[in-house]
């Protein structure tokens, strides 16, 4: 069973003109179509200057139309100045994307969003990156004050791999991380992630791609390379992703 937790659908409202990285719902489909246990998160893929409620218009339709939609759990993804509080109403989703470096914010300054997040028990999954904005301080700087709220830091926190062991020293001198889980997108290093199973445990490292950025077929056989026991493999790949979602 693989449960991909970090996807984008690509569309034509939001590409990038002479690069041809593409996530088609019918290549979705098909890799779903392969096996009964795959399932995945979704987005829309944003940019920064982008109309980013119109693309999650488009991408809620299609969706509606997908005929693997019992296996797919949509990420509502909107600029935090193109959001409004009726989205939360509008769109049936299962968790929130936040990409503070295409937004230019940081999680500090919306906990207006947090507080509905948690309100609506919807797990916020955060980009982690080499952009000062997208650093896994702030992530640390609001998460105690939502206990209720489930932050999944993507990139195992940091992308980079001297950002990502930056990333597990300020998780390890934290004073609370309960709420915080790591997705396996971006990272190649299974000595990295082997690090964060000891450092939070089996039950917080979440399998993830970032598709049609990386590839699955890699993304996965890191995971496989790092030779753990069958139940923490299936754990992190994807029993702990359907825990934190059975409860949107």
């Amino acid at each position: 069973m693989i449960f991909d937790g970090h996807t984008h659908m690509t569309s034509e409202l939001c590409s990038i003109p002479g690069l041809n990285l593409k996530f088609e719902w019918n290549t979705m489909e098909t890799w779903l179509a392969a096996d009964p246990g795959r399932k995945c998160v979704v987005m829309p893929r944003l940019f920064q200057f982008c109309d980013s409620a119109r693309l999650n218009v488009e991408f809620f339709r299609r969706l509606d139309r997908c005929s693997m939609k019992s296996r797919v759990f949509p990420f509502l993804w909107i600029h935090p100045d193109q959001l409004q509080r009726d989205h939360f109403k509008q769109f049936a989703f299962s968790g929130f994307k936040f990409h503070p470096s295409v937004s230019q914010t940081t999680l500090t300054e919306h906990r207006d969003i947090l507080a509905l997040c948690e309100k609506h028990k919807k797990p916020v999954l955060v980009h982690c990156g080499r952009n000062e904005k997208s650093r896994i301080d702030y992530v640390l700087k609001v998460n105690e004050e939502y206990p209720d709220l489930t932050f999944i830091c993507a990139h195992m926190g940091g992308l980079a791999t001297d950002l990502i062991i930056r990333a597990y020293g300020l998780l390890l001198r934290s004073n609370y991380v309960d709420n915080i889980y790591l997705d396996t997108s971006g990272c190649f290093y299974p000595e990295l992630i082997q690090k964060a199973v000891k450092l939070l445990g089996p039950d917080r490292i979440l399998f993830g791609t970032d598709r049609p950025f990386h590839s699955y077929e890699v993304s996965l056989h890191t995971v496989n390379c790092c030779r753990f026991d069958r139940k923490t493999k299936a754990d992190i790949l994807s029993m702990n992703l359907k825990r934190v979602l059975s409860h949107t």
